[in-house]
């Protein structure tokens, strides 16, 4: 949250933020996070919290943990709030080790049953039900207007229909902003260095070139950029210190997946994407980009290249993606964890379609052929496919058990060489020399996407992938979805790497529709 600091002095306390409950649960830190202010908690928000406390998922997790963290606040001596001027008796108080102080409010008014006020008066007759936890939540703010003569109290909620009702009553309503990134550092796109003909040459000649700090100081490092001299123009990257590279070999020529097609960039924007995803030494990509700019596909096929090619860099891929619900709600999906998995994670299974779609209905192999396995460069891989195959009978067609088709990709699943898991079950993991790929990135919570790229142990590399403008989630939005969030707070480090992809490439239609719908 962007705020003014209060003075020194604790006893003036200029600014009372009220918090939401979807505050809290969007983020569990929020606490900590509003400088030398007062935060109050409507005890109406506990009893919401207390209803949640029991969702599965991340929902569940961060009620649980503002409950553990307020009552380890609470454990010690209690404190009556010396901002509400002796009234509110019943309400907790304790000094946070930011500076500022948190004040746990039950409402006298709604005790007592008092009516005599006239902010108070005016929420009754215009919301009527005050049996709502919204209608309470807002009598509270009322109540500390009332009784916090000289202090500004403000709302702070992520609900956009809560905030209206706020704004209606005449309350000053703010969104909680800080996870946000401001409009003016989202979007922008790729920048343009303008050269010399001679810093041009020497950059075509040596695959590189230093410029002047005055060229380079708006750039951060690994910011990918065109290098300009009059009409031509070259994808590059900016690596610190005035150096600009060019960018790998295999992004401008393609690469060959085992097994499967050989896949080109269709544009510039795409080879830098390439170029970030074959490069050992950045540990996170994050790439935004509309629909149809190939951002997924092209990271499954360098993931794919990295894994089973010759190099072997990773020993798997990770791919999932969050579980949210795009119109009405199915229901409970029937059958295993992969069946559930199943209509989430069907585009990844086009792309996979796409990469290998120059095989034909592979055969299983007979015990004694071991071609399959052959090509699997690691030792603990081999002895898996080696298991596998000694397992299955002697003989097969190449039909299944189901008389269906094996896919020609199937042999990634069957060696453990490509997992789909929901993001549900990745906390408490720890992933080594895993590429791991979440798609719809964007409606992570900035919270989900610290747990998932946390979970990243050594040799191990994450792609985050999303459209920030197609939030599904109903607190996000734009500017405070994990993806964006986390570009902006890792941009500029060493081993992280963020771009966006302006370019469609899926069809004609997919463009005008990615640009006007």
């Amino acid at each position: 949250m962007s705020n003014e600091k209060t003075p020194s002095n604790k006893s003036e306390f200029k600014k009372i933020f009220v918090l939401d409950t979807n505050v809290l649960l969007h983020d569990p830190q929020c606490l900590h996070k509003f400088e030398d202010n007062t935060i109050a908690i409507p005890v109406e928000v506990l009893e919401e919290l207390d209803r949640k406390k029991s969702a599965p998922g991340e929902l569940g997790f961060s009620a649980r943990k503002i409950h553990r963290d307020l009552r380890a606040l609470f454990d010690e001596k209690l404190e009556t709030p010396p901002e509400l001027n002796g009234q509110g008796s019943s309400a907790l108080s304790r000094d946070l080790p930011n500076g500022g102080r948190l004040v746990v409010v039950i409402n006298d008014y709604m005790v007592s049953g008092e009516s005599n006020h006239g902010g108070l008066n005016r929420l009754k007759a215009t919301l009527v039900d005050m049996d709502k936890m919204d209608s309470r939540i807002l009598a509270s703010v009322f109540f500390l207007k009332d009784v916090c003569a000289g202090s500004r109290v403000i709302l702070v909620t992520k609900d956009a229909n809560m905030a209206l009702k706020g704004i209606a009553l005449g309350l000053e309503v703010q969104d909680y902003m800080n996870d946000k990134v401001t409009t003016a550092k989202l979007g922008g796109g790729i920048k343009t260095i303008t050269v010399n003909d001679e810093e041009y040459e020497h950059f075509l000649e040596e695959h590189g070139v230093d410029l002047s700090p005055e060229q380079t100081s708006h750039l951060y490092i690994n910011e990918y950029i065109f290098l300009s001299n009059g009409e031509f123009s070259e994808p590059a990257r900016y690596r610190g210190d005035g150096q600009i590279d060019g960018l790998i070999l295999g992004s401008e020529v393609g690469v060959k997946i085992p097994k499967g097609i050989r896949i080109h960039p269709l544009n510039a924007e795409q080879r830098m994407l390439m170029d970030a995803l074959l490069d050992e030494d950045i540990k996170l990509v994050t790439c935004s980009g509309k629909a149809g700019t190939g951002k997924t596909l092209v990271s499954i096929a360098m993931a794919l290249f990295q894994t089973i090619g010759e190099d072997n860099l990773y020993e798997r891929v990770f791919i999932t993606r969050p579980l949210v619900h795009i119109g009405k709600d199915t229901g409970a999906l029937p059958g295993t964890l992969d069946e559930k998995m199943a209509p989430y994670i069907a585009p990844f299974f086009d792309n996979l379609e796409v990469l290998f779609s120059n095989r034909k209905v592979v055969k299983q192999p007979e015990l004694h052929e071991d071609d399959a396995v052959s090509r699997i460069t690691s030792n603990r891989k081999r002895k898996k496919a080696m298991a596998k195959l000694a397992k299955q009978p002697a003989h097969r067609d190449e039909e299944d058990e189901d008389n269906k088709p094996r896919k020609p990709y199937q042999f990634l699943f069957d060696y453990g060489m490509v997992e789909v898991e929901a993001m549900t079950f990745i906390r408490g993991r720890s992933l080594s020399n895993t590429i791991f790929i979440i798609d719809e990135a964007q409606n992570l919570t900035p919270h989900e996407a610290k747990t998932v790229v946390s979970r990243m142990a050594e040799g191990s590399k994450v792609i985050l992938l999303g459209d920030p403008y197609q939030v599904d989630s109903m607190f996000l939005d734009a500017w405070s979805n994990g993806l964006v969030h986390t570009a902006q707070r890792l941009k500029g480090t060493d081993i992280t790497a963020h771009l966006e992809l302006t370019s469609g490439v899926r069809s004609e239609l997919a463009e005008l529709a990615a640009d006007l719908l």
